[in-house]
């Protein structure tokens, strides 16, 4: 029997979220990934985060106030090893096999104007990307503890 009480809440929730019983109609938009998925997921997976690392080392290699940073640097290797370490950080189930932050960066010298404005290009890529607020912060939590071994005193 149908419980009648039941049947009309249902009914409402499904107007209040937009919901009907016609088709509806195709959308190109990229389908949403849950939100129970990893960070790794919704960041893109592979795919993601190497078009994420491409353009944010693109961009940041040619901007004034990080240029000096990425001189000499082979930017597809380094796209590379930062798409394997964000993906072992956010359960995409990689191991990164890279250097230490610290040992990497100490003769860099990278001040921190420069590690602030790469990280402003970081964030203005991920929103770029289409990325949500939720996983931008989340990823930027996981990376923020790098600071100090990145930057010089």
């Amino acid at each position: 029997m149908l419980n009648v009480r039941h049947f009309s809440i249902t009914c409402l929730a499904l107007v209040l979220l937009g919901c009907s019983t016609s088709t509806p109609a195709p959308t190109t938009a990229p389908p949403k990934v849950p939100t129970t998925a990893s960070l790794y997921a919704r960041l893109g997976g592979q795919p993601g985060v190497s078009d994420l690392m491409e353009r944010t080392l693109a961009r940041a290699a040619a901007d004034s106030r990080t240029q000096r940073s990425f001189e000499g640097i082979k930017l597809s290797a380094l796209q590379q090893s930062l798409s394997e370490q964000i993906c072992a950080l956010t359960g995409g189930g990689c191991r990164y096999q890279g250097e230490p932050m610290g040992p990497v960066h100490k003769d860099l010298r990278i001040k921190p104007s420069e590690f602030d404005a790469f990280v402003e290009i970081l964030r203005q890529e991920i929103d770029r990307g289409g990325i949500d607020n939720r996983a931008k912060n989340e990823l930027l939590r996981l990376l923020a503890p790098m600071k100090p071994a990145i930057v010089s005193p």
